[in-house]
């Protein structure tokens, strides 16, 4: 399928929120049920109405702010959708030529020095390439619990760290949904510490900052939407995503995969820097794969529970 062409760009406004509206190619579910009810869903962008008096905001007029929140809505939510399994479904959205040509203005609206890899990117996600990703994803992450790779956060860290390090962290993520009324769908078949979770709620987090501008709620609400951003980019996903995604990047062949590791990292650490957050260490250590305890979780049932969980025998009692 032809990706969009430096024509098409130039007919399309550099910072127009509506060109952000990609239609989907087919029904795309957010792994948070309750999401469309909390704020407008972010495949369908805010209306963004002009600022007539154009306030400034740290520097920025409102309606730039308005536009840079909707626009990292859009790429956190375009990434979320990258990094599933892959699906036709999906990979037809993803390589749709509206899709593709509302990523152009929205990463031009985040950050210019996005442009190179993102033009790359657009040049590799071709829809007739689906085999040749779905074969490399598998490669990189495996059937298993666990392979070579790894997109839950809590198998990055510090290999001597504390043992409850990671129920903890999956008890921390659970309480930053929890606090914003996100609710996990029963069938999303992921821990809370999933990459695409992570980025999806992050992707909220923006949706409801751009709201808050576009309505001019009391600021007490776009500090509440901006501080969370911080901190959730601090505490996770700015954390251990460019160690993963470094890993991701120098080990894979040139293809569509590999230069979506490196438009991931690049977009994180952007957004870090947005933020005044530190990027987590590039060399984060990936914690080794426990065969033996893979190969019990396999033969108890317990390999899709988060650590340290206990599951009910079915007479009342945990095991």
């Amino acid at each position: 399928m032809p990706t969009p062409s430096e024509p098409a760009r130039a007919d399309a406004p550099a910072n127009s929120a509506s060109t952000w509206n990609a239609s989907p190619a087919a029904s795309r579910r957010s792994v948070f049920p309750n999401y469309r009810t909390a704020v407008a869903h972010s495949s369908s962008a805010p209306a963004l109405a002009p600022a007539p008096t154009s306030p400034q905001i740290a520097g920025q007029t409102l309606q730039f702010s308005i536009d840079v929140a909707v626009a990292r809505c859009f790429i956190h939510q375009f990434l979320a959708r990258a990094w599933q399994d892959p699906a036709p479904e999906t990979w037809s959205w993803l390589t749709d030529r509206e899709t593709l040509a509302a990523l152009w203005p929205a990463v031009t609206s985040v950050a210019s020095s996005l442009l190179p890899v993102t033009q790359v990117l657009i040049d590799r996600l071709a829809n007739d390439s689906f085999d040749s990703f779905h074969l490399a994803y598998l490669s990189a992450f495996g059937h298993a619990a666990r392979g070579p790779h790894a997109l839950n956060e809590i198998e990055y860290g510090d290999l001597k760290a504390d043992p409850l390090f990671q129920p903890h962290r999956l008890a921390d993520l659970a309480a930053f949904y929890r606090a914003f009324g996100m609710e996990i769908a029963p069938d999303a078949g992921e821990r809370h510490d999933h990459l695409c979770l992570e980025l999806e709620f992050l992707c909220f987090l923006a949706a409801r900052e751009a709201y808050a501008l576009e309505h001019q709620l009391e600021p007490e609400d776009l500090a509440i939407s901006r501080d969370a951003q911080k901190k959730f980019l601090r505490e996770h996903l700015g954390r251990w995503v460019p160690a993963c995604m470094r890993r991701l990047a120098h080990e894979l062949a040139p293809g569509a995969l590999q230069t979506l590791a490196q438009f991931t990292r690049t977009f994180i650490e952007t957004d870090c820097a947005r933020f005044g957050v530190p990027g987590g260490s590039e060399d984060l250590l990936l914690r080794p794969v426990d065969s033996s305890a893979e190969s019990l979780c396999a033969s108890c049932g317990l390999s899709s529970l988060p650590p340290g969980a206990l599951a009910e025998t079915g007479t009342g009692t945990y095991t």
